[in-house]
């Protein structure tokens, strides 16, 4: 069992319930180079889809779903084998079950009201956010690497990166003008936004 991934300190939910393919097993999905299907080197775009019961901007949310376009190139996310389930999306029985494969008992994405309760806060208005930072807690290791460090359970490898990557005084002092571009933005009902 998983319990130092975060500090549950605070009513957010930390852990929430996230689809990385690094962590099921599916090694080529994503990541720097020409060797995986998305190239994380290359600009991409990241298409995030909100489904609801009925199709509609005010039906309850049930799904969510991500697809990337790169070189003109639509790449779904992967099927994955989650306890004898496959899921390409987010919803609460993926979200349940990849709870119970990586034998992590709580499920505080459930407890905040699991997809409903994320339809319900889209209703009331979010703020999209995005930023370039670093972690003085877990080095970012849980995003991108193994974590914890010396973990070895399904789930604790989470990407190609070293244990030994993302240490703060080393970011700081030697990736200090590190940049992204985010950009072209768009909102809009499915299929809208043209991106392939």
């Amino acid at each position: 069992m998983n319990t130092s991934l975060c500090s549950y300190e605070g009513v957010c939910d930390k852990d929430g319930c996230d689809l990385n393919p690094w962590r099921y097993d599916v090694y080529d999905f994503y990541g720097p180079g020409d060797n995986f299907k998305v190239n994380s080197l290359k600009p991409m775009t990241v298409v995030t889809q909100f489904i609801t019961t009925d199709g509609t901007d005010s039906g309850n949310l049930t799904e969510i779903r991500r697809f990337y376009v790169q070189d003109g190139v639509k790449i779904e996310s992967p099927d994955l084998n989650v306890g004898g389930q496959t899921y390409n999306s987010v919803s609460d029985a993926f979200c349940a079950d990849s709870r119970a494969y990586f034998d992590e008992p709580h499920n505080v994405f459930k407890d905040n009201g699991g997809m409903a309760g994320m339809g319900d806060a889209l209703d009331r208005g979010l703020v999209l956010t995005m930023s370039i930072w670093d972690d003085h807690y877990a080095h970012m290791l849980w995003l991108d690497s193994t974590y914890p460090v010396n973990g070895t359970t399904q789930g604790d490898a989470r990407g190609s990166c070293p244990t030994t990557s993302g240490d703060p005084s080393d970011v700081e002092v030697n990736a200090a003008n590190s940049t992204v571009t985010y950009s072209n933005i768009k909102v809009g009902t499915i299929g809208s936004t043209n991106a392939v």
